[in-house]
């Protein structure tokens, strides 16, 4: 019986490779066909298939140093530098986070870039309220979001971002592309809540060479300049623990001196 999509086949050849990737580490930066096939116990020329798939992938390359052994690739190489980033801002963060929430009284949310949306990944909240308002952390927000509008806008993933004007009808596109023209504009995104009509001001969040998270604040009144500096503020902060002050400059509207000055004052 030969197994359909996602049968045991397909998964049993995810798992094989998950093995082989996890071969790889600090101290065995490179390997071998026969050595990889001594380690998972599978044969050489399965192994050697398993390698020549992965190079085509861009997951694996031959190495310079050793024509037989093989090494990461770009593809890992570029998965490996998201997730390094994404782990620093998630070490960074909360202490800003907290600081922002007890400032404004506001809860605090800091979102990654997923497959299909920012990802809410980190909420500060301030418990001093009889009604508190409050994200789930792993909800998956719509490209159409305040945080969604920051990633259209800064992100260099082109690609990603062509695929999803692509798929938008144009009466959306044209909406959406005049929210992250303004988002742009002023280095904030503003939107409301998908319930509550709850008031959205997010930030974005910059490493030194893309935009890594977003900051946002929940509850925001349509009017009020002193919260939209704190949360300027406080993703400048994270960005230049992050090392992308370079990236801030060249990106985000406004004096760059008067933010940094704002900071060292607060």
């Amino acid at each position: 019986m030969t197994s359909g999509s996602g049968g045991t086949g397909e998964i049993q050849a995810v798992q094989r490779v998950g093995q082989l990737l996890a071969l790889f580490t600090v101290n065995r930066p490179r390997l071998t066909v026969a050595e990889a096939a001594s380690l998972v116990g599978l044969n050489r020329s399965t192994v050697s298939r398993y390698f020549g798939s992965l190079v085509l992938a861009g997951v694996l390359e031959r190495s310079r140093d050793e024509q037989a052994a093989y090494e990461p690739g770009p593809l890992l190489m570029q998965l490996g530098a998201v997730a390094q980033g994404q782990r620093r801002v998630l070490d960074l963060a909360p202490t800003h986070m907290r600081r922002l929430a007890n400032e404004t009284g506001l809860t605090t949310v800091l979102s990654l870039r997923g497959s299909d949306g920012p990802v809410v990944s980190l909420v500060s909240e301030v418990g001093t309220s009889p009604i508190l308002v409050t994200v789930r952390v792993g909800t998956t927000l719509g490209m159409d979001s305040a945080q969604g509008h920051l990633f259209l806008r800064f992100s260099k993933d082109r690609e990603a971002i062509a695929r999803y004007w692509e798929g938008l009808d144009p009466v959306k596109r044209r909406r959406v592309e005049a929210e992250v023209e303004a988002a742009g504009a002023a280095g904030l995104a503003r939107a409301l809540a998908p319930m509550g009509g709850l008031g959205i001001l997010a930030a974005p969040v910059f490493d030194d060479h893309d935009v890594a998270a977003t900051i946002a604040l929940v509850g925001v009144e349509p009017e009020a300049p002193e919260i939209a500096t704190a949360l300027r503020r406080c993703a400048f902060r994270i960005t230049a623990e992050m090392g992308g002050t370079d990236v801030w400059r060249s990106l985000i509207p406004g004096d760059f001196d008067e933010v940094a000055r704002s900071v060292e004052a607060s």
